[in-house]
């Protein structure tokens, strides 16, 4: 039998663990049935999700035996290399095993639990501070962008275990930590002496500590200082930018991190406020926050991939379904998933009103049924839902709270089968559809946002 929990079982948990509670049995089965058990990957092992599954006490107990007894070591993990474009080397990801992922996630929550700040920042938090912080600044004022260069592989191992015992971690998780950072990658020969491994649910997490007290340097030092992982904006005097720009410069390299040159576009940059900035997605201007042109360029193609596919399949109901997804975003696994989700902050609404026009016109073009087109979702609409009635709204749809209803209607539209056929399958069977299907529903939705950088 499948474990099928849902996101809020964890809240069951007392409010704070000692970390020796984060990897009780207990503990781990509710994580691993709400972080781990939809999860598709392998590791170096080769162990899927199911077969560890299978033997979940036993490796439950393994867990808590290694990890209290100062054994737990983990296993050398797969590399995964994601292309970023011509010209540009590849981004490293890595994959742990099974194991290894459920301690990592127990790891995460300790990190989360004893240093909060270590969660990061809502990028929808930081595009606000940036906005109220220039709308109030002198005219006689410049941005300065800041762009550290190979940020997660330049960090320094002996750094941030100092950083990590500055703010008092204990001695057991701060070990999972640098065993974590030191563990081999694909078929390296030796552990990394520097660098944290993208794809670790602890790597966003420690790059954070590791920048925080630098943070608040920087922060007691100049009125306007914003960061979000590696992408720094500041608002400076037109005449102290350079001289900011350097010294931030110099206290990046103290913490082994690098910026690229001054002039690199799009990444170290200084000009003049009223031109307004590109940040996180986002083009700042006195006037208002709208979406960055490339962010809203690319929301067309997503739309035309949509309704091509509609072209050639001519799949009404799977049309329908994957284009108000694309429109309104979803929740899912207690996350705002999806392009309207993540631009939201935006204040032009003129651009959502083009989109809504592009979707109209683009049906018609491909001979979408008239009587069929009020079912489709609106920028506009979702939009005010998001901002205004989230909690309310049957607007955008919050998987975590289908029930096996609901669930079985999405399999048969994604599967293009028929409803009273997908009725004939079991309980189990549909919810393994499901989480596979949304799962890459949801994967796209992450796509379509593209890099915020």
């Amino acid at each position: 039998m499948a474990t099928v929990l849902t996101f809020h079982d964890l809240l069951d948990f007392p409010l704070r663990l000692t970390p020796e509670q984060h990897f009780t049995s207990d503990h781990l089965r509710r994580l691993y049935a709400t972080k781990i058990a939809r999860s598709r990957a392998t590791g170096r092992d080769g162990i899927r999700v199911a077969a560890f599954e299978q033997n979940l006490a036993d490796n439950l107990a393994t867990i808590n035996r290694k990890v209290l007894n100062g054994t737990y070591n983990f296993t050398t993990f797969k590399e995964r290399l994601l292309l970023k474009g011509a010209g540009k080397p590849p981004r490293q990801i890595c994959i742990p095993t099974v194991r290894d992922r459920l301690t990592l996630r127990a790891v995460c929550q300790i990190l989360h639990q004893n240093i909060p700040q270590s969660a990061g920042f809502s990028p929808h938090g930081v595009i606000d501070r940036v906005a109220t912080q220039l709308r109030s600044s002198p005219p006689d004022r410049s941005f300065i962008r800041i762009d550290v260069k190979e940020f997660f592989p330049s960090i320094r191992h002996a750094l941030l275990e100092t950083e990590l015992r500055t703010f008092g971690l204990d001695d057991l998780t701060l070990s999972l930590c640098m065993k974590a950072v030191r563990t081999k990658i694909g078929n390296e020969e030796t552990p990394p002496d520097k660098g944290i491994a993208q794809g670790l649910s602890i790597s966003g997490a420690l790059a954070c500590i590791y920048l925080l007290r630098f943070d608040d340097r920087q922060t007691n030092r100049f009125q306007s200082y914003f960061r979000y992982v590696d992408d720094i904006l500041m608002i400076a005097p037109t005449d102290a930018a350079e001289s900011t720009l350097e010294s931030v410069r110099r206290a990046l390299g103290r913490l082994g991190l690098k910026i690229h040159a001054l002039g690199t576009s799009g990444k170290t940059e200084i000009h003049d406020v009223a031109q307004g900035v590109d940040y996180l997605g986002y083009h700042i201007s006195r006037e208002q926050i709208s979406v960055r042109e490339t962010s809203f360029r690319r929301m067309f193609n997503n739309i035309l991939k949509v309704v091509t596919d509609y072209r050639y399949r001519r799949d009404l109901e799977r049309t329908i379904f994957r284009l108000n997804l694309k429109i309104s975003g979803c929740l899912a696994d207690g996350k705002r998933r999806g392009w309207m989700m993540f631009f939201s902050r935006t204040e032009n609404l003129q651009q959502l009103s083009h989109l809504d026009a592009f979707v109209q016109q683009q049906l018609q073009r491909v001979g979408f049924p008239n009587d069929h087109r009020p079912r489709i979702k609106r920028f506009i609409k979702s939009y005010h839902e998001i901002c205004y009635n989230l909690n309310e709204t049957a607007y955008v749809p919050k998987f975590d709270q289908y029930d096996l209803e609901e669930k079985t209607q999405v399999v048969a539209i994604l599967l293009g089968r028929t409803l009273e056929e997908i009725q004939t399958f079991s309980a189990e069977s549909i919810e393994a559809h499901f989480n596979r299907l949304i799962g890459q529903e949801v994967h796209e939705l992450e796509n379509d946002v593209g890099s915020p950088s």
